[in-house]
């Protein structure tokens, strides 16, 4: 009985201990075969609880054909979780995994922006970028793939949805910016 104790009173130690040291919270953990190896890999976000802004952390693990993983990426993000209560917060609200590209989605007061990046060159590159930004004059509308250099900008007319202007342009950008220095608002194009 003694012995029973003790071994609980450890384990409530070890777990109170493990809560007080971790100081992050799970935001998204999504999977995704990134790097064309056909195994799931795994991306997660966690909030630092520790620090003022609750900045976000970005952690992507390979799997492995033994089951483990291994970190090929871990970097503090610009990125704010969507309970951010900061007005110019670029708050992450979505983060998925599709056809082995990781595709960001981000709002910012009225706009909302996705980046897509995909595992090439031994890092991960930004490949695709769509804009949308609500102003006085109607909707503003980006799409630039930066594989291709084809950039498509409209303005679309709020009550006729009516095309007020619409340009597309190539515009190649070499090298691909990549994800190691990931800032939403400085990947604007």
């Amino acid at each position: 009985m003694k012995y029973a104790f003790l071994a609980f009173f450890l384990l409530i130690f070890d777990v109170s201990n493990a809560q007080k040291t971790d100081n992050t919270k799970m935001v998204f953990n999504v999977k995704g075969d990134l790097n064309k190896d056909g195994l799931a890999d795994l991306v997660t976000m966690k909030e630092q609880l520790h620090h003022a802004n609750k900045p976000l952390i970005l952690e992507i693990k390979f799997n492995q054909n033994d089951g483990k993983y291994t970190t090929v990426l871990e970097l503090e993000t610009a990125l704010k979780s969507k309970k951010s209560n900061q007005m110019d917060a670029c708050i992450l609200e979505e983060l998925t995994i599709i056809k082995g590209v990781l595709i960001f989605r981000n709002q910012l007061m009225k706009v909302s922006m996705l980046h897509k990046f995909r595992y090439q060159n031994n890092h991960f590159e930004l490949i695709g970028y769509t804009f949308n930004n609500a102003d006085a004059g109607g909707v503003e509308f980006t799409d630039f793939n930066l594989i291709t250099g084809n950039k498509i900008y409209k303005i679309i007319s709020y009550e006729t949805d009516k095309i007020l202007v619409e340009k597309t342009t190539i515009e190649k950008i070499n090298p691909l910016p990549n994800l190691d220095n990931f800032v939403p608002l400085d990947l604007m194009y």
